[in-house]
């Protein structure tokens, strides 16, 4: 236990160190932070330059931290992450620290994504966590390190620009932006086929003639009518609740945020 607290408290000391170093100098923060070296300078150098761009746009932080720690697994990396946010000033943006970070474990091959602050959580919502986890969890399953991270960025670049909207990404999203020029193909393509099953109908209808009596359309033979009466005089009906077993928080859309103002979502890759 003690190794491990003094394993995050080292980390934060490098943070807090970089941050101040950075102040002094006047340089871009500092958003990516890859002690494992698995970015290239040139890839760092590009994803640090996106992510601060986007943090600055929305006052919303956006980091990812990597760590080869033997003792940062899938049962402590959310705990780990969160201290780490919560300790380092050079973690957030401004002083609510709002912001989203990404910590990749690559010792176990897990990471914990987090939100904290209330920009912070409301944007990124816990359907949304889901849906950026879909991204970017294949590409570190490849290791492609560059392209997780990137698709990781770009969504939190679009999910922000959705919250500044009024509109975050949930469960209720639907991300159905086809513009005019896709409404007019599909009104044109309904036209057609309304056109067309319409045709179908007409040309079937001309072989028909007007009867001039019912005899053509009763068969005698298949129905047979007697003298018989049928009440109602009550009906019973019984109303069952049907259940969700996977009914949860994420399901009902929103953002569940814990007694440390964390909301989060963690895996494997």
């Amino acid at each position: 236990m003690k190794n491990k607290l003094f394993k995050i408290s080292a980390l934060v000391l490098i943070l807090s160190l970089v941050f101040s170093l950075g102040v002094f100098a006047e340089v871009t923060k500092q958003y990516v932070y890859d002690p494992v070296y698995l970015l290239t300078d040139s890839e760092y150098a590009e994803l640090n330059a996106k992510a601060a761009e986007i943090s600055e746009k929305y006052g919303c932080a956006i980091h990812f931290v990597t760590t080869d720690d033997p003792s940062v697994n899938y049962d402590n990396i959310q705990i780990y992450s969160e201290d780490m946010y919560l300790e380092s000033p050079a973690l957030g943006y401004g002083d609510a620290k709002d912001g989203v970070m990404l910590v990749l474990g690559t010792y176990d091959r897990c990471y914990w994504l987090l939100a904290y602050g209330d920009k912070g959580n409301y944007a990124f919502t816990d359907y949304g966590k889901d849906w950026m986890s879909e991204h970017f969890v294949d590409k570190f399953g490849s290791d492609d390190w560059y392209g997780g991270f990137k698709v990781f960025i770009e969504d939190c670049d679009y999910i922000l620009g959705e919250a500044e909207k009024g509109k975050p990404v949930d469960i209720y999203y639907e991300e159905t932006d086809i513009g005019v020029e896709g409404y007019g193909i599909a009104l044109i393509a309904g036209v057609i086929i309304a056109f067309i099953v319409c045709s179908i109908f007409k040309s079937q209808m001309k072989t028909a003639n007007i009867a001039t009596n019912a005899k053509g359309y009763f068969n005698r033979n298949a129905v047979e009518i007697t003298n018989r009466q049928n009440r109602l005089l009550h009906t019973t009906v019984t109303r069952t609740e049907i259940k969700d077993d996977n009914d949860n928080s994420s399901s009902r859309g929103g953002t569940t945020v814990n007694s440390r103002g964390f909301s989060g979502k963690g895996g494997r890759f």
